[in-house]
């Protein structure tokens, strides 16, 4: 199983615990019969930066050798599944186990004291952290220590691990089979249009693997035309996630439906998003207006499948058979993703010849700095409540890399009305670091390094309907 295991390192050189980390934490949930995909984020720190973490989150003034900070309220022994509250999260589908932090200095200091490996010191932490995230304690002297005390060693033993003898295997480098790489023959363009909040962002991040779009539950979280870039063999897709279509409110809704217009012409295909409702509504209707003048494939994709009967969806398709010919109706659930497969299949048979527009490696044509302010978006956007996030802009007002790879990024985050800005500072600045740590964690997943970030709040009055002021946050529907 392919868990999504982060190791951040603070200290000076090359991290030499990677391969040994990934290993021990993947037995470690094996071990403990986890049967879905988690993501753990590992920090390794010095004595001085467990301290501060110690200092912050727990008003402790010390050094320990590890921390664990669990994501979710688990009984020891009955792992996640999937199918608790917030044991899924919808975008990556990874069950979010949790933080831990190791001291690096301590478990050198703790390695020559009991006379073993700083390697075994490290597995044995790792194992310790992994079960705290798993729910398990060791509050007193009684049976919840001695559980998790004997499942530790049983791990460990399992892994190859005593105070004795040490499994080198665990150190040998990480290596993946790197694809044999072909000549793309065949590259083309296909926009995902559809109404509000039906899914066209989570699709598209499942289509090509990377967080290129942010997502939220809440309806027009899109705001600009992202462009998402999949090569796979021969064939290269280039997805555009547009804003969904919807009656425009101020002079930024008039931008988003323009871009979605805009959006749906000059393409090569178009897939046409909706939810698996018997009934073909005002802003379906106009996009197949739309999509009846052009001359390019359109397929119906069905989304949500996971939330309705299977033989639901025979009224679905039949509803839209009757507004037009489709080129082909696919039934898909982006968040389980399900039907993906089938999607690309089908999607490359509409790419024309033609050399690839981006190289191989490239998931997106957006640029570092509008990805980390829409990142930040997206936890203001599931952070807070009703209008507010809405009525919210974002500016990277400094986006700089030192020497060592750390990224410096300061953020202005807008809004409309001072009492807003109350509302998103918090309790003596609460909501304002719980979105700002959300944001960090993410961004620094996404840019692979070390992220310090700063974000400050400004009130701009009614900046949605100054054009001036929109175009200025990047919102710009002029050639």
């Amino acid at each position: 199983m392919k868990h999504d295991i982060y190791i951040d390192w603070e200290l000076g050189g090359t991290n030499p615990y990677k391969p040994l980390l990934t290993r021990v934490i993947t037995a470690a949930l094996a071990a403990e019969h986890v049967p879905i995909p988690c993501g753990v984020d590992v920090l390794l720190t010095t004595d001085e930066g467990i301290r501060e973490i110690n200092l912050e989150q727990r008003q402790i003034d010390a050094a320990t050798d590890v921390l664990s900070f669990p994501m979710l309220e688990l009984t020891p022994g009955t792992p996640p599944d999937g199918t608790g509250e917030d044991e899924l999260d919808p975008e990556t589908g990874l069950c979010p186990l949790g933080d831990m932090v190791i001291s690096v200095d301590r478990a050198k200091a703790q390695a020559e004291e009991f006379g073993h490996s700083v390697q075994r010191e490290i597995a044995y932490l790792a194992v310790h952290s992994v079960l705290h995230l798993l729910g398990y304690d060791h509050l007193d002297e009684g049976p919840q220590k001695a559980r998790m005390r004997a499942r530790e060693e049983a791990i460990l033993e399992e892994l190859g691990i005593t105070r004795d003898h040490w499994n080198e295997e665990l150190d040998a480098p990480l290596t993946e089979e790197a694809p044999e790489e072909v000549p793309v023959k065949r590259c083309g363009m296909i926009t995902l249009c559809g109404r509000p909040n039906v899914g066209k962002s989570t699709l598209t991040n499942a289509l090509v693997g990377e967080k290129v779009a942010i997502v939220s539950s809440k309806p027009q979280t899109t705001r600009n035309r992202i462009c998402a870039v999949l090569t796979r063999g021969e064939n290269q897709f280039v997805f555009l996630d547009t804003p969904g279509l919807h009656k425009a409110a101020n002079r930024l809704g008039d931008y988003m439906v323009d871009v979605v217009k805009k959006s749906v012409a000059d393409v090569d295909a178009v897939l046409l998003l909706v939810e698996p409702i018997a009934h073909v509504g005002g802003p379906e209707k106009e996009l197949i207006q739309q999509i009846k003048g052009m001359k390019v494939p359109s397929v119906l994709v069905i989304n949500k499948i996971d939330t309705v009967e299977k033989g639901q969806l025979l009224a679905v398709m039949e509803a839209y058979s009757k507004e037009h010919d489709f080129t082909a109706i696919l039934p898909i659930s982006a968040k389980r993703k399900e039907g993906l497969e089938e999607l690309l299949d089908l999607a490359a048979t509409f790419l024309p010849e033609g050399p690839q527009l981006f190289p191989r490696d490239v998931v997106t044509d957006q640029p570092e700095r509008q990805i980390c302010a829409e990142i930040v978006r997206e936890k203001l956007l599931y952070c807070l409540d009703k209008e507010i996030p809405h009525g919210t802009a974002v500016e990277v007002t400094k986006f700089s890399e030192r020497e060592s790879g750390i990224i410096d990024l300061h953020v202005t985050i807008y809004c409309e009305k001072s009492s807003h800005k109350g509302i998103i500072i918090g309790k003596q600045g609460s909501m304002l670091k719980r979105i700002s740590t959300m944001a960090r964690e993410d961004v620094e997943r996404f840019m692979g390094t070390k992220v310090y970030l700063e974000t400050w709040v400004k009130v701009k009055e009614n900046w949605r309907d100054n054009l001036n002021l929109i175009r200025n946050f990047g919102f710009d529907s002029r050639d």
